[in-house]
């Protein structure tokens, strides 16, 4: 563990933990297998954390809680104690023989976790559907409970062609892997392939993104602290506490992106992105949901980050009066809005998006909209919308949009 992450799982700690820590929580739940049989001896890991109310300081996997674990029983019941009784957590069950499984959004105050079924996963013969690594830092040190995801595959077909195939599906015999006490994990595809592109995130390490040929030889791949992102959200000067920022890579390409990252703002606006891959361009931006209440909003920023260890400060990111977007959906017929029918409106820049449902009489709002593109995407059961119909340049409050839309061909 590099010094910066100690100190910034200290500080998680310390911010989020004293205040309760003569009160902790305890997380329990059970594993199963495919037939609802229980689990023994499989490990329930706390993979990451976030606090249930308003937007999290620090990165999900830097909280003191990430990291305990338990260990099933006979009847597959497993404990995790000493947990922040403030924090919602995701869990992670792994037992070899058979595939890992998240268990999402787990809060110990609700009761038991809900069950986690692992699927039995027969070995592999073929050395063609198979990946086998090992993870290690940037010292040679196996990093042990590293998560492995598939991103995509390239195969060749029987026409001798090559293709790529990038997402989940059926075809995957492995959907995420982890690494065991070696920093060892094997990821496997049900067909032959040539190559597999695999994200590997480790706690407290940056994610990083690899392009591994298949075959029975273990291949070696080194993560590293990556670099911090800094900056501080204010309006008039003035910080902009409990807003939520966003990160994502600037590109958008299939097999070279990285998820989306997601940090809070503190008491003096500032904000921390720990752990963020080198060698990138990155989009910041405020997330308009944590703003629109306020109705204030802020436009994407852009940055590269060169080196390990670097510390990008972006300064001081300016919050303004945003603009309202307010409209109606017409349809063809003059019918009522069927309901639970909604619009989404996405940033063109950013990796952010709002979703305002639709009334009956066709009303929707969107408030917290910096100037910039937009694409608006209406969805009602049975109808479409104008041909070419979608970006729009909001550059005021827009009051008047008419959205009409004509019934769909069966």
């Amino acid at each position: 563990m590099s010094l910066r992450t100690g100190v910034w799982i200290a500080a998680a700690s310390l911010a989020a933990g004293l205040s309760c820590a003569e009160e902790r929580a305890t997380v329990t739940g059970k594993v199963v297998d495919a037939n609802g049989q229980p689990v023994e001896h499989a490990t329930v890991m706390v993979y990451s954390a976030g606090v249930k109310k308003g937007y999290s300081a620090y990165c999900p996997t830097c909280w003191a809680d990430c990291g305990k674990h338990g260990l099933t029983d006979g009847d597959g019941n497993f404990t995790i104690g000493g947990l922040n009784p403030d924090l919602l957590f995701t869990l992670l069950a792994v037992r070899e023989g058979y595939s890992a499984a998240y268990i999402p959004k787990v809060d110990p105050a609700k009761g038991p976790a809900e069950r986690a079924a692992l699927k039995p996963r027969a070995p592999v013969e073929d050395a063609s559907q198979v990946v086998r690594g090992r993870v290690v830092n940037a010292h040679g040190r196996p990093l042990r409970d590293t998560v492995v995801e598939q991103q995509g595959i390239k195969r060749r077909f029987e026409n001798g062609g090559e293709g790529m195939t990038f997402g989940g599906g059926n075809d995957w015999i492995d959907q995420i892997s982890v690494t065991n006490e070696n920093g060892e994990f094997e990821m496997a595809y049900s067909k032959s392939a040539i190559q597999m592109f695999l994200l590997v995130t480790a706690r407290g390490m940056a994610p990083k993104l690899f392009t591994e040929s298949t075959g029975g030889d273990r291949k070696l791949m080194t993560v590293a602290d990556g670099a911090t992102l800094r900056g501080r959200l204010v309006q008039d000067g003035k910080p902009v506490a409990n807003a939520e920022i966003g990160l994502s890579s600037h590109t958008r390409r299939s097999g070279a992106s990285y998820p989306e990252v997601r940090i809070g703002t503190r008491e003096d606006g500032t904000f921390a992105i720990t752990n963020v891959p080198a060698g990138r361009i990155w989009i910041v931006y405020p997330k308009m949901e944590s703003l629109a209440a306020r109705n204030i909003g802020a436009g994407a920023v852009e940055c590269e980050t060169k080196d390990d260890g670097q510390e990008v400060d972006l300064g001081d990111i300016p919050v303004k009066p945003a603009f309202t977007l307010r409209g109606r959906v017409v349809l063809s017929d003059v019918a009522a809005v069927p309901p639970d029918m909604h619009v989404t409106l996405a940033a063109d820049k950013a990796w952010d998006s709002q979703i305002a449902p639709i009334a009956p009489d066709g009303h929707f709002e969107f408030r917290g909209l910096a100037p910039g593109v937009y694409t608006l995407a209406p969805a009602v059961r049975g109808y479409r919308p104008p041909e070419g119909f979608g970006e729009m340049l909001v550059q005021h409050d827009v009051p008047d949009l008419q959205i009409r839309m004509e019934r769909a061909a069966r």
